[in-house]
């Protein structure tokens, strides 16, 4: 049974271009996207319009202050601290990862690699995630360095866990090269993040799994309410904004919602669900951060719109993006 739910708020739409008003006021029919999320082992939905908190369910059980895995969800933290760091001066999405994984140098595949191509799949990496996600597996950072490639870098779209793990010890490496001698400064990607990112925005996380030598699983370590992840997605909508602080630079920032010729529909760890062919009905900008159990963030700026949906851990069901848009937007 739904547990809670907040009525729909008045909306208005602020400062929006002309094209995007329009847009912005199209109804969406939260009770029947509901009913398929709790029909599908849906934990909780929820969106935002503008600032304003819409709709809120919690179902099968699941309660607002319940931390939940969003499994590969979380790699969508990933482009956000690379935007960040570029703009500091810490790497620039172009260079050649061998630079500073310094263990690629010499093989001639791998030391062509850039940051980018970590962060949409192309790095041409073999996928190793049978053996990385194991339990006990004693540096997962370290197994994925000695990944070798099985395609040219920048040809193939690979998914897998290995090329966020190489940027998490990329990056690593960064900021230890940039510690001062003096003052805190983040050693990894979580300190970065949460300095940079989730500490401005009020933004918590109830647990972030860790391999044995300490390091964060970039690619699906972090557990989160549903209210939390939906900080991070109106960070995100609003193009890097947050009060009056510019938090993720805007230079590069669309970078993030652009395909590569090998997978159009995925940008820099955000799935391009909107340039699927999904009709007339749903936004083409919207995108989503997507995990395992159909852990969902949907984001889209022309409807000014943040939607949390979390799915039970474990359960197979035939939830999916199409169904669930199709729905939201009244089809």
């Amino acid at each position: 049974m739904r547990s809670l739910a907040v009525a729909f708020l008045a909306f208005s739409c602020l400062a929006l271009p002309a094209q995007q008003t329009e847009r912005a006021s199209t109804k969406l029919d939260f009770a029947a996207a509901a009913e398929f999320s709790e029909e599908n082992a849906g934990l909780a939905l929820l969106a935002y319009r503008g600032d304003e908190l819409v709709f809120e369910e919690y179902h099968n059980g699941h309660r607002a202050d319940r931390g939940q895995h969003i499994f590969s969800g979380t790699k969508s933290f990933a482009p956000v601290v690379a935007l960040i760091a570029q703009d500091e001066g810490l790497l620039e999405l172009d260079e050649k990862v061998c630079e500073t994984i310094t263990e690629w140098r010499g093989d001639d595949l791998r030391e062509r690699i850039t940051v980018r191509q970590l962060l949409n799949f192309t790095s041409g990496l073999k996928n190793n995630d049978s053996r990385l996600h194991r339990a006990g597996v004693p540096d997962v950072y370290a197994m994925s360095i000695g990944c070798k490639c099985a395609a040219e870098p920048g040809t193939r779209f690979r998914y897998g866990s290995n090329h966020l793990m190489v940027f998490g010890e990329f990056l690593k490496r960064k900021l230890a090269a940039a510690k001062p001698e003096k003052g805190e400064h983040p050693d990894d990607f979580v300190a970065y993040l949460e300095a940079r990112v989730l500490d401005p925005i009020g933004c918590t996380y109830t647990r972030w799994l860790r391999d044995p030598q300490g390091n964060p699983g970039l690619p699906y370590g972090a557990y989160m309410t549903a209210r939390e992840w939906a900080k991070f997605g109106l960070l995100v909508r609003d193009r890097g904004k947050h009060e009056d602080q510019q938090l993720i630079p805007t230079e590069h920032f669309d970078e993030m919602f652009r395909g590569s010729k090998a997978n159009p529909i995925y940008g820099l760890n955000f799935w391009l669900v909107g340039k699927r062919s999904q009709g007339d009905l749903v936004p083409k900008d919207i995108v989503s951060a997507s995990g395992m159990f159909d852990q969902r963030l949907y984001i889209s700026e022309s409807e000014d719109l943040v939607v949390v949906r979390l799915g039970q851990t474990g359960k197979r069901t035939r939830f999916s993006d199409r169904a669930f848009l199709t729905r939201l937007f009244g089809g």
